[in-house]
Parts: C-alpha cells; structure tokens; sequence
C-alpha cells in the first residue's frame, strides 16, 4: 500500500490498524532496555491519535517520533496516559501550520553550563541558596519558584576535562531548571493544558478511537506560540539569574532547552535540537551539555547534522522513511540526547500492553530467576535509576555529535 492509498482508506482502520501502522511512524535508537521498550509501546498510541486528529482535520496523518540513544517513559502522568513518551523530536508539519497539540506539554527545561576559575568553595554556595529561598526573587516581575531540588532538577559543580582544542574554564556548574512560574495561567495563558482554565479554555478537545487530545490552532496557536517562546527566554535568564547569585562572575558555555516547542510543529521532549537555525532561548552555541547520574561524568559535546543516509540505511528506517515521504526529515533530525534518561533496574521487557476502561496497563517481564511479572499503569510510580555510558556510547556510535569535554563531578546540590 502506497502512501496515498494508505491516506484514502485511513477513516476504514480499525484501533488496532491505527496502532500497527503508529509503530511505523517511531524511528528508534534507543538502547532496547525496559524503559525504551516501555517508550515504544506508549508513543505509538500518542501518534496513532495525533495521525487521527492530522486525517480529521484534512491534514497528512504523518506525525513521526524520533528517537535519541536516552528514550524513555515520561514520569507525569498527564503527558503519559495522553500516549507521549520522552526522549525525541515529534513532528506533525512543516513548522508553520498553526496546528499544536498540547498534551505535550512543553515547559522549556533546560541545562546552564556556567565556567569558573576558580573552585567555589560549597559552604558558601548553600549560605547564598538558602539566602535565595529566605527572600524572594523577582524577574520581569515575576516571583521565582525555587524548584532546583524538585524530580530530576539539580544545581552540580564539574571539574573540566579538555578533549579539545576548546580552551574551557577548568571548572564548570550545571544549572538544570525549568520554568513552573508558567505551567498556570498566573501569568498568562500558561504552558499546561492540565494547569491552566484559560488555555484549555482556547483550545479543542478532539476524541480518538484511542484517547482525547487538545489541540490548539490559527490565532490561538499562534498566541500560545509566542506566551511559550516568552517562556523559553524567561527560562533561560532564570537560570542564569541564580548563576549569577550562587557564583557571581562566570562564563556562559551553554544554555539550552531541552523540553520546547521549536515552532508551530516541531516538539524537542526530553532532547537537544542541534538545528541552529530553529529558536532555543538566545543562546546560538553549538555546545550541549549530556548529564547522565550524579556518580559519573557528565559531557560537552559539539552538535552536528544528524542523521545521516548510513545510519538510516544500517538502523533500518529507510524503508518507512520513504513509504511515508519522511526521509527529508530524518535526514535533518539534528538531535542529541540530554541525559541518561529514566531505567527501570528490574524491567527486563514489556509483553503486552493491557487495555481496560480507555486506560492501558502495560504487562511487563522482570530480571528475576524466576517467571515474574509486573503491571502498572503510571510510570511515576515505578523504581526507577539513570543510565551510564552507554547512552554516550551510543550517541557516539549513532554519529550524532562530537565530546569536546568531560565533566568530572565534584558535588550536587538537590537543596
């Protein structure tokens, strides 16, 4: 079946066909363990209703996920039962088709690499963050949330290993933050669907054979497009705001988002975009920080166009690339992993996913001698750790980018 007779006959598929077809639209390089497969299995009922909702409003069913090495479940619960995982790009257009759906949520997270010369002493750095806490701080008039000790946000301290000809500060922190001043619609329409009656109020909620998803379009989109980029720069000068107040003089290395919309449709989850032509706050650096966990290094690397013809053809995804008229954007993925990303130290695999009352319970196969099971719904619930190496290795591998820098950890702060 050619793609235009895949279109015709779309409104004839039955749920299941809807789902089969969503597989195909995943383009994976994620390392295959429990919490990619549990990514997989979640983004396939996230596309086949967005490939729903693109059919009913006269647009090509094609919204597409791609992956980077650290892909995994999203740990809220509103993002995840609405069947969108972490860990990649989605795409649902050309990026100016006034057409954004919401249950992604974006909250325009990101990473602030800071240089130092010379080593902060770490008494000092918590005199000066419970000073932050004890007094408010402003921005453009807004009061700042402290949330630098929240879920997997963190404030870490790095001494710098050059693996370049890049003259880098011998130390370096690590701001990761987002922007919760905005999930509400306390100082504006708000970035959360689920948060704020004033965007939820603009947008339409659109029922799917396989769930319910808002979407938001023409000049509302184009109003939450711009309240979502004032929020991307907010964020990004809060965190620069707080480096400035926990270390005064430092050099900016990088200050980029991880979790945004580039444009009307294009979402970054959970990923770097090393498209330098696409908005991430102001910082136009080709420099992005990978975090993995608190015990091993963290890296700088280099972006770079990604992917690349010979990845496509040795992963396997030109087939459906071009079936589906995709290989342009494949071809300019231009992705990078943030971090480790969420593993499950006890999901060997996922078996089945369960379907009951519109909720999905997915049935899962444990790392134990003998045959144990789990089922669960909400991954927020659920043991999890980070990933190591391997997610650099992979990135690697995958040709993606190019380690300039490795980041030795010296301490965290969750305060």
């Amino acid at each position: 079946m050619n793609i235009q007779e895949s279109i015709e006959n779309f409104s004839k598929l039955s749920k299941k066909e809807l789902l089969d077809r969503a597989k195909n639209f995943i383009f994976s390089t994620g390392l295959n363990d429990g919490a990619s497969q549990l990514c997989k299995e979640n983004m396939k009922y996230g596309l086949a209703q967005f490939h729903y909702i693109q059919h009913k409003y006269g647009l090509t069913p094609n919204a597409v996920f791609i992956s980077t090495p650290d892909e995994t479940i999203s740990r809220n619960n509103y993002r995840w039962n609405s069947g969108i995982s972490y860990g990649g790009r989605i795409n649902w257009g050309p990026g100016d088709d006034k057409f954004i759906f919401l249950n992604i949520k974006p909250n325009c997270c990101g990473l602030l690499v800071g240089g130092l010369y010379e080593k902060p002493d770490p008494q000092e750095i918590i005199k000066r963050i419970e000073e932050i806490k004890t007094h408010e701080l402003h921005l453009h008039e807004v009061k700042l949330e402290w949330d630098y000790y929240v879920g997997n946000h963190f404030i870490d301290l790095y001494e710098t290993k050059n693996l370049s000809d890049i003259d880098f500060p011998p130390y370096m922190f690590i701001i990761h933050g987002a922007v919760s001043e905005f999930r509400t619609d306390k100082y504006g329409i708000g970035l959360y669907v689920d948060g704020s009656n004033t965007l939820r109020e603009m947008a339409t909620q659109v029922e799917t054979p396989l769930g319910k998803q808002y979407i938001i379009q023409d000049n509302n989109a184009k109003e939450f497009l711009d309240f979502h980029d004032y929020a991307l720069n907010f964020a990004a000068e809060k965190r620069e705001l707080i480096g400035t107040k926990l270390f005064d003089e430092y050099e900016v290395i990088s200050n980029k988002s991880h979790q945004f919309l580039a444009d009307y449709n294009n979402s970054y989850l959970g990923c770097h975009s090393t498209d330098l032509s696409k908005k991430n706050g102001n910082d136009q650096s080709n420099l992005f920080p990978i975090c993995l966990r608190a015990d091993i290094p963290a890296y700088i690397f280099e972006g770079k166009a990604n992917f690349s013809y010979t990845v496509l053809k040795n992963r396997g995804f030109l087939d459906n690339a071009e079936k589906y008229d995709l290989l342009n954007i494949l071809l300019n993925a231009n992705i990078l992993p943030h971090g480790g990303g969420y593993a499950f130290p006890d999901v060997k695999n996922v078996e089945q996913v369960i379907e009951f009352e519109d909720k999905r319970y997915f049935l899962c196969n444990l790392k134990s001698k003998v045959e144990t099971k789990k089922i669960f719904k909400n991954p927020r619930e659920m043991q999890f750790m980070y990933r190591g190496r391997n997610v650099i290795l992979k990135t690697l591998q995958l040709d993606l980018g190019v380690v300039v820098a490795r980041l030795v950890p010296d301490y965290v702060l969750k305060i």
